[in-house]
């Protein structure tokens, strides 16, 4: 790039022919997992329940889109980011207007989106057995937990970014991590009653 300043991105010449431009485009990253998988745990003993759910996905790549327009938010990481000598070489220097930081994609935004989340956690118990006469068949109390914790080495805010089908404009986004909001952590308290 003859414009590139200290702190810019650097591109490979893959065709070698001294020149970087369109010709020099390969496919980087896949968006779909090589595995997806559930795991569903029940436990019971003596009136109380369990319940654990988790899902993940393993052997795909996203694309973190989160170097963009320094008017958009940015993670924390943007403080790492390439700032004088010395500093990141990970993490471009921000950029304004229709700069190569931003627009040309490049594998160093290319992420493992690998991820294990306990996405469901209920643990139950029925009153009913400690009452000796009750006019109810059930009388459970539990509390859930959703989204309690993911595993991921994935630097966005959520792996699981989903795909965006219902707008045509961004019918593209597979695998692009453009600052969809994550998933919440939700607490629960709740009653079954039986009669």
């Amino acid at each position: 790039m003859p414009t590139a300043e200290p702190g810019d991105v650097k591109f490979a010449d893959l065709n070698g022919d001294g020149v970087i431009d369109d010709k020099d485009k390969t496919n980087i990253g896949d968006p779909n997992p090589d595995i997806i998988f559930g795991l569903n745990f029940n436990f019971g003993y003596k009136g109380f329940d369990l319940n654990i759910t988790t899902n993940g996905v393993l052997g795909n790549q996203i694309f973190y889109n989160f170097h963009g327009n320094p008017t958009e938010n940015y993670s924390t990481e943007i403080l790492g980011r390439w700032h004088g000598e010395g500093t990141s070489n990970k993490i471009p220097r921000v950029t304004d207007g229709s700069h190569i930081n931003r627009r040309y994609m490049s594998d160093l935004y290319i992420y493992n989106g690998d991820y294990w989340r306990i996405s469901n956690v209920t643990l139950g118990y029925d009153f009913n057995r400690l009452l000796k006469k009750s006019p109810f068949a059930q009388l459970r109390l539990y509390v859930t937990a959703q989204n309690l914790f993911t595993f991921t080495k994935y630097p966005g805010m959520d792996p699981e970014i989903g795909t965006s089908t219902d707008d045509e404009k961004a019918g593209w986004v597979s695998g692009i991590d453009v600052g969809f909001y994550p998933t919440p952590r939700t607490y629960m308290i709740g009653a079954n009653i039986k009669f």
